[in-house]
């Protein structure tokens, strides 16, 4: 295998024909030493905690796949905490589905809007760019960089919707609320598809009010 990337989270080795493998670590992200999935620091490790999220992604990916809902996704082996997936050509960006203001939505309008308040399925994007604080940016500037064209652009914001509504409806037959996700797309083929994980490590659930961790998450999806 051929090491590509040996990021915060995960190590990609390139498999070969057209795959990669995704190796889960344990370490968590933060912000200033507090631990947040949308910080851009390693502020420590929680064991158990990337065989938490590869388990989810399993059980979250295969919910997609029966909605018709295309993402990466191939096989999980858990012993070798690896995801199997389509090599997918990157894109840099981010893609945030707001159900609920909560975040750093609310820490940059709070002036407009109260946390909590009902935002519909807004889609936000983002730039990767840890450096750059993964700044938001629009539709044009997407365009003007050669990353996608508008037409991909409201493609790729439609295919995060779907992807998101299919797992607030899932989570909320469990008694759960989706309040956000984060989702990245790449290019399998020319197709976008939703790569990378889904997990809470990029979402933010909420069960009667209180945050649901990955640890209480596995005990709804595996019940």
């Amino acid at each position: 295998m051929q090491l590509i990337h040996d990021g915060k989270t995960k190590t990609i080795y390139d498999l070969g024909e057209g795959k990669v493998r995704i190796i889960f670590k344990d370490d968590v992200t933060g912000t200033a030493g507090a631990i947040d999935p949308g910080g851009n620091e390693v502020v420590g490790k929680v064991e158990g905690k990337g065989l938490a999220a590869l388990k989810q992604s399993r059980y979250f990916f295969q919910l997609l796949a029966g909605h018709q809902v295309p993402t990466h996704y191939i096989a999980i082996d858990l012993g070798e905490r690896a995801l199997t997936a389509h090599k997918a050509t990157w894109l840099g960006l981010e893609f945030i589905v707001r159900f609920k203001a909560y975040g750093s939505f609310v820490r940059r309008y709070g002036r407009y809007i109260k946390e909590g308040a009902d935002l519909g399925g807004l889609v936000e994007i983002t730039l990767k760019d840890d450096e750059r604080g993964d700044p938001l940016i629009v539709d044009q500037a997407i365009a003007a960089l050669g990353i996608l064209s508008l037409e991909q652009v409201q493609e790729a914001k439609a295919l995060v919707r779907r992807a998101a509504e299919t797992i607030r409806a899932d989570l909320a037959a469990k008694g759960l609320d989706l309040l956000d996700i984060k989702f990245e797309c790449g290019l399998v083929d020319g197709k976008l598809v939703i790569i990378d994980d889904v997990s809470t490590d990029n979402m933010r659930v909420t069960k009667d009010g209180r945050p649901v961790g990955p640890d209480e998450m596995l005990q709804y999806i595996e019940a």
